[in-house]
């Protein structure tokens, strides 16, 4: 393994359920110290904090986030920092979409969704990348990289953060900055249907730790990784 992860600060968002929750485990078996955030599943959050205290992580915070909220970010960022002071490794995993066609989605689900997946990232980064030690792992979607027919306004909102991740790497060279695309994963969010979120869960660790090596700003194809 590259780069020792054992007592660095990671902090993952939406690490209640999902590929969140399987990320922040991973940083647990390796020793991190960790902040979750969550935004509905608060008992399932406290579960995944209770399951990586005991697999290894010597420290663990939950915290609530409502991306689409400027004080909750805000506030995230006072409890992050008061407790540990600064983040090593910065994971943006929480997000949302509509499964209907672009027609069929209202003027609030639109805005819902670009201001989780897209504004919300984007502010929660502004805030945190001046305590950020090291890295910022994006997850975004294999729908950025191919013609698929994921819900356009959902795709938008992907597309809209890769090409900001592959920009701030260019302004700010002194820290890494990937996105992990993961492709239709067995999480709530695709009715559990799709590949193990164990999969993207171990490939985020390998790009954390350096195994796997990204050029700045660069994208990582789960469908490379078929053998994880």
């Amino acid at each position: 393994m590259g780069t020792d992860l054992a007592g660095r600060t990671v902090l993952v968002t939406g690490a209640s359920i999902g590929i969140g929750r399987e990320i922040a485990l991973r940083f647990a078996v390796a020793g991190s110290r960790l902040a979750l955030t969550y935004f509905e599943h608060r008992a399932q959050a406290e579960e995944v904090a209770e399951l990586c205290r005991g697999l290894g992580s010597p420290e663990v915070l939950t915290a609530s986030l409502q991306l689409a909220d400027d004080d909750s970010i805000r506030m995230l960022v006072e409890t992050v920092i008061d407790r540990f002071g600064a983040v090593d490794i910065l994971v943006n995993n929480a997000g949302v979409v509509v499964w209907q066609p672009f027609l069929a989605q209202d003027f609030g689900e639109i805005e819902s969704q670009i201001a989780i997946n897209l504004e919300g990232v984007m502010k929660l980064i502004w805030v945190f990348l001046p305590m950020v030690n090291d890295a910022v792992i994006t997850i975004g979607s294999t729908a950025t990289l191919h013609q698929s027919r994921t819900p356009p306004t959902y795709c938008a909102t992907k597309w809209g953060l890769r090409g900001f991740v592959k920009a701030l790497a260019i302004e700010r060279p002194g820290k890494r900055f990937a996105s992990v695309h993961p492709a239709p994963t067995a999480t709530r969010m695709n009715d559990m249907q799709g590949m193990s979120p164990d999969r993207v869960a171990e490939v985020v660790l390998r790009v954390a730790t350096g195994d796997i090596e990204v050029e700045p700003g660069g994208d990582v194809d789960m469908r490379d990784y078929a053998d994880v």
